[in-house]
């Protein structure tokens, strides 16, 4: 069941105009008598047949023929990037650059744990071959 019938539309659409405009009557303080409108302007024009344009607007998303994904291989703070939006790339092109150090600092740290564990090695080997003198 419909609530509003196009009949009460219709009687609430002239309702609301006779209202709006007994309103703007009502508050206008114009004291001075209505001038006398202007005679409107009427042109004369000769019709002609002539093509007209049609345009169209639409909303639409563009997709390119091949869209990658990129996605990172490691984490970091971005410094740079190397290519613009929407241009081509080749593969093996370096898209970004990511900040170095964090990276720098685990391999030092690798290698300092390397050279420790080599000392440890060393060190182990010397008892050993002092072990196997105090033996012989």
């Amino acid at each position: 069941m419909h609530l509003f019938t196009p009949r009460l539309l219709q009687w609430m659409t002239t309702g609301l105009i006779v209202i709006s405009l007994a309103v703007s009557l009502g508050c206008s303080n114009n004291t001075q008598a209505a001038k006398p409108a202007d005679p409107p302007v009427v042109g004369i024009v000769q019709v002609e047949q002539k093509d007209v344009p049609i345009y169209s607007e639409w909303i639409g998303t563009l997709d390119g023929f091949v869209n990658a994904d990129i996605k990172a291989q490691v984490s970091g703070y971005l410094m740079k990037q190397t290519y613009t939006e929407g241009s081509f790339v080749q593969k093996g092109q370096l898209l970004f650059e990511i900040d170095p150090r964090p990276f720098q600092a685990a391999v030092d740290q690798a290698l300092g744990q390397l050279a420790q564990a080599n000392g440890q090695l060393a060190q182990a080997q010397a008892q050993f071959t002092q072990a196997e003198a105090q033996v012989a």
